[in-house]
């Protein structure tokens, strides 16, 4: 198979920019898989429509098919065709970040195709701020099922090289949007409770900022202390260790055997040793570090979790969950 990659969009080209859209839409509409950039990261797109474009999604992506799959809407009024029921906590929620990096687990209306939302009475909702997915969306003339676009035991796709380097000859088409705005998933709430507020994963909005919209206290699901990528990447990721100090690094490097190591942090300018490669942390390139960390094999990443790297909830809290200590 050949996979078409579409050049990046520019926002001062918008009529070739549709026109790239309008054949990606008509790829979906035929049951193909396009991968697509969102806010978070770039993802791997079918139409809800398409029974064969979803069975290859999931075939694809080596995904179970008990596990559902998130439905991007390109409007809210979208969700009266998904959705059976709105809690109070979804009207709060979704005034205050949709559109953004936020999937709302909710009731799915009766009947609903089940080959979605993987035989659950409940769907995953998500309501993108970047207006190419959403737009794509208005012109396939469905919601689409999107997954991440990254092969198991990888990081998240924060940009279409990553995907081409995934998914060559795997999908028919990638749409170049640059870098992702924010590199990190979307913050995953469930609302099936309507009297229970629970997050079921850590993203880009942190569960203080969760808690100060709604005005109380979430519950948090246990399975968000670990991370479905610390549990593929046990062949593929090396080591992850977080310290909060530059001294503790270095004594760890003085008791321990000599490996090579890829340091990670957002303070590294001052910090230089020869058995040590480094990457300096934005809010946004994690994915990108670990990536690099799998592709130049390293066997061990640490990371510099002082103030500055704490004080960025949402990158701290990701790698919380994949770190090995």
């Amino acid at each position: 198979m050949y996979t078409e990659y579409l050049e990046p969009l520019l926002a001062n080209c918008k009529t070739k920019e549709e026109a790239l859209l309008e054949r990606a839409a008509r790829c979906l509409q035929q049951g193909s898989i396009v991968a697509v950039p969102t806010e978070t990261t770039y993802g791997l797109a079918a139409s809800v429509l398409s029974e064969k474009g979803i069975h290859r999604l999931y075939q694809i992506k080596k995904r179970p098919k008990t596990k559902p799959l998130p439905v991007h809407v390109s409007n809210l009024g979208q969700l009266k065709f998904l959705v059976s029921n709105f809690p109070p906590a979804f009207e709060i929620l979704a005034e205050k970040f949709l559109p953004g990096p936020l999937t709302l687990i909710l009731k799915k209306k009766p009947g609903l195709i089940s080959y979605v939302t993987g035989g659950k009475e409940s769907i995953g909702i998500r309501l993108s701020s970047h207006p190419m997915v959403r737009r794509l969306i208005e012109l396939s003339g469905a919601p689409l099922a999107i997954s991440s676009a990254n092969l198991a035991g990888y990081p998240c796709a924060t940009n279409a090289e990553h995907v081409l380097e995934d998914f060559n000859r795997e999908i028919e088409m990638i749409l170049d949007g640059g870098k992702s705005q924010y590199g990190l998933e979307s913050t995953v709430i469930s609302l099936e409770d309507p009297h229970r507020v629970v997050l079921i994963r850590h993203g880009m909005i942190s569960c203080s900022q969760i808690e100060k919209t709604l005005g109380y206290s979430i519950f948090i699901d246990q399975s968000t202390l670990f991370s479905s990528l610390s549990k593929r990447q046990s062949q593929r990721l090396p080591v992850v260790r977080l310290f909060s100090s530059l001294d503790e690094i270095k004594v760890y490097l003085q008791l321990s055997n000599y490996n090579k190591r890829l340091i990670l942090g957002k303070n590294l300018s001052f910090f230089c040793l020869q058995e040590c490669d480094v990457f300096k942390l934005t809010k946004q390139n994690l994915f990108e570090g670990l990536r690099l960390a799998i592709k130049k094999r390293y066997v061990e990443v640490l990371v510099l979790c002082d103030s500055n790297l704490k004080g960025d909830e949402a990158t701290y809290q990701k790698l919380k969950q994949i770190a090995s200590t």
